[in-house]
């Protein structure tokens, strides 16, 4: 009768703790992300309230992604009083139905660049902003974007305006207006050549 009850309990305990999964740490999500590099490798990674997130490319009706675009914009615009060469505009898409932007202005240097501005990425030169976008169950894409309350920023690691490489990490705080919630990102990172 004791040996029943023993192996009954080892029984319960060894079911109990098969069903336990290892909680993952900070550590384990940003070790699925790609390394921060400066090389001009076109990765990006980073973590969505917690959740990696690597772009992986989107094909269309006609026109294939490529997971990211980015880097400087290589554009001087005499028409305009600030020329544009020095501007940073990182993209990405993923099949997941999910893309990022980063813009920044005048990225001559290494350094902390701020995301607090009320700003639009429909704006030709907006003000620096982070935006996530994602479509929803039904089929809406719901867009996320810093302002001046939900604010971030980018720290500009390699800023090679000869070879167009930009290198950088982020984090940001966004917001939907439409809906009102708010989304973290952090352990951002990027290294990108050749906006086209």
């Amino acid at each position: 009768m004791g040996l029943r009850i023993c192996l009954y309990v080892l029984l319960l305990a060894f079911a109990s703790c098969s069903s336990c999964k290892k909680e993952l740490t900070t550590e384990d999500l940003v070790a699925q992300l790609p390394p921060a590099t400066q090389t001009g490798a076109n990765t990006f990674g980073c973590l969505i309230d917690g959740k990696p997130y690597v772009p992986n490319g989107l094909t269309g009706w006609s026109t294939n992604y490529s997971p990211i675009y980015g880097g400087y914009m290589k554009v001087n615009l005499q028409s305009i009083p600030e020329p544009t060469k020095y501007d940073v505009f990182v993209r990405t898409y993923s099949s997941s139905i999910q893309k990022f932007h980063i813009y920044l202005r005048n990225v001559k240097t290494t350094g902390r660049y701020s995301l607090n501005f009320n700003t639009s990425p429909t704006e030709f030169r907006p003000n620096n902003y982070g935006a996530y976008f994602i479509v929803d169950g039904n089929n809406q894409e719901q867009q996320y974007l810093t302002n001046s309350q939900n604010i971030g920023y980018v720290d500009i690691t390699k800023a090679d305006t000869t070879n167009y490489i930009v290198a950088g990490t982020f984090s940001f705080k966004a917001i939907n207006t439409q809906t009102g919630k708010t989304i973290e990102i952090n352990n951002g990172r990027f290294d990108v050549k050749d906006a086209q």
